[in-house]
């Protein structure tokens, strides 16, 4: 088995939302400053690295401008707005603008309250 290389950037982005039907508190609108890490990997690096920071953090940077202080529920792409749905979404911008033959993203991580975090990832469980 090739090894296998990974990096890992974290961002953030402030939004608000709420979870209709949600029994809890969670049916209200409320915000979080979501913490979000990247994951990615390759079996094989290129100029020693397996993706730019600079390259992975430019492209986080682009699938937060439209959350960023945004009401997730007027994204309909991101019905509801949990943090699974969130990570799934931000997985996919990410996976078309920086993986390819030889790199892919592994998985994202979106913690909406410190301790809370769900993961989308490309591996079976």
């Amino acid at each position: 088995m090739a090894p296998i290389y990974t990096i890992a950037v974290s961002g953030s982005f402030s939004a608000a939302h709420c979870l209709p039907g949600h029994p809890g508190p969670c049916a209200a609108m409320h915000g979080h400053n979501f913490e979000v890490v990247a994951e990615l990997a390759a079996t094989s690096l290129v100029a020693g690295m397996v993706a730019d920071f600079a390259d992975v953090r430019a492209a986080m940077d682009e699938a937060f401008a439209g959350l960023d202080h945004a009401c997730l529920n007027d994204r309909p792409e991101l019905s509801p707005p949990t943090a699974e749905v969130i990570a799934a979404w931000i997985f996919g911008r990410l996976a078309a603008r920086l993986g390819d033959d030889r790199v892919r993203v592994a998985r994202v991580t979106v913690e909406e309250s410190k301790g809370l975090s769900a993961t989308y990832r490309d591996d079976p469980c």
